[in-house]
């Protein structure tokens, strides 16, 4: 892959956590085509890219029953075979081919589903060794065929580094990065399918990092960055930026370390945040309200370090992937921090890029085994 490839990915396949490409731990909950879970939950569905390749961001459409990937085979001497595909959400099996290069230094990479019903994939094209970087849209994702462009207002040297799709919602955010640049961070929002888009807002705290965890309140429009505060031994910087009025409030959050994730529930202005903790200091769930600029939190149950979170908007629960350092876990906490049910079966493969959730049909998709697969259980 270019290293453009390599930025794309990382920014896809760990969002709000970006900034480690293909190398944190992978979360599965298992690797056959159909597998059943310690739990006793209903069997897992496993998707198989349809060429074999290792998965670029995929996406699921909350409101529908298709989802999207991307995948990319090696082939020598830089070449790949790269494809964009849509798969069924019940049953896994690969439904159509949207695109496909072979013996091709290009890459796609699915950045989600947006808006109502919207599926974003990037494209890069490399012509005499420069990258061109082209987000497709799927409008809806159930055409099953790129139908338009969106133009985001990217910047020298900085890179997309989160994009958050608010899924049901006109606006999605997105956060530009740079390690070369100030400031570090550019923040706005758009609506994908007009292609349309806010103003740029800066955030330059350098001391919360380049890959803070990151959520949106689209009823507030109020970005949330959560960072290690400089240091991974240090309790993390919670920082709340308006996209509206450019607003900026900033406050020390509970536990240690870089925040794993964050997600956000819109209605009561809460956001939940896990952090690993640290030698002396236990792993935490912070659940914090924007509007008191105060929290709440609470040691995971069993010894483990929650992971990625990602908030059900029809139920209100936020789900937490988690780990005791053998086995995973879903954990399920209501708005209030009250601990609803755990999940647990598998083994640790990763807390980063899990999990996309179909609140319909209570099913979560996180990457398998080797990023090799996408694997759904149910909560």
């Amino acid at each position: 892959m270019t290293n453009a490839s390599k930025q794309a990915a990382r920014s896809i396949l760990v969002y709000p956590l970006i900034a480690v490409l293909l190398s944190a731990l992978c979360f599965a909950l298992c690797t056959a085509s159909v597998a059943q879970s310690d739990s006793g939950l209903p069997p897992s569905i496993v998707v198989h890219p349809r060429f074999g390749g290792q998965i670029l961001g995929f996406g699921i459409d909350q409101g529908g029953t298709e989802g999207l990937l991307s995948e990319y085979v090696s082939e020598g001497g830089g070449e790949n075979l790269v494809a964009t595909e849509a798969f069924d959400q019940t049953t896994g099996n690969i439904i159509a081919v949207l695109a496909m290069r072979d013996h091709t230094f290009d890459d796609y990479a699915t950045e989600g589903v947006v808006g109502s019903h919207v599926g974003l994939v990037l494209y890069q094209n490399v012509v005499g060794g420069v990258v061109h970087n082209y987000y497709f849209t799927v409008n809806p994702v159930n055409t099953n065929h790129f139908t338009g462009l969106w133009t985001p207002p990217m910047r020298t040297n900085y890179y997309l580094a989160g994009f958050l799709p608010n899924e049901g919602q006109p606006r999605s955010a997105v956060m530009l990065s740079s390690v070369l640049e100030q400031p570090y961070i550019y923040l706005f929002t758009s609506n994908v399918a007009q292609n349309t888009f806010s103003q740029l807002v800066p955030y330059n705290n350098g001391n919360i990092g380049c890959c803070p965890a990151f959520a949106y309140d689209g009823k507030l429009n109020d970005a949330f960055l959560a960072g290690d505060n400089g240091s991974p031994t240090s309790v993390p910087i919670l920082a709340t930026i308006n996209l509206t009025t450019g607003a900026i409030h900033e406050v020390n959050g509970a536990g240690v370390g870089n925040p794993n994730g964050a997600a956000i529930d819109s209605l009561t202005d809460t956001v939940a945040i896990t952090t690993p903790g640290g030698p002396f200091t236990f792993p935490m769930v912070q659940f914090f309200n924007l509007n008191t600029q105060s929290g709440n939190s609470f040691v995971p149950p069993s010894n483990n370090v929650g992971g990625d979170v990602e908030f059900d908007a029809l139920h209100r629960l936020f789900i937490v992937a988690a780990s005791d350092g053998f086995n995973n876990s879903i954990l399920e906490y209501d708005v209030n921090g009250n601990l609803r049910q755990q999940i647990t079966g598998g083994v640790l493969n990763n807390l980063l890029t899990c999990c996309t959730l179909n609140p319909n049909t209570r099913t979560g998709f996180g990457l398998g085994r080797d990023l090799l697969t996408i694997v759904s259980f149910s909560y």
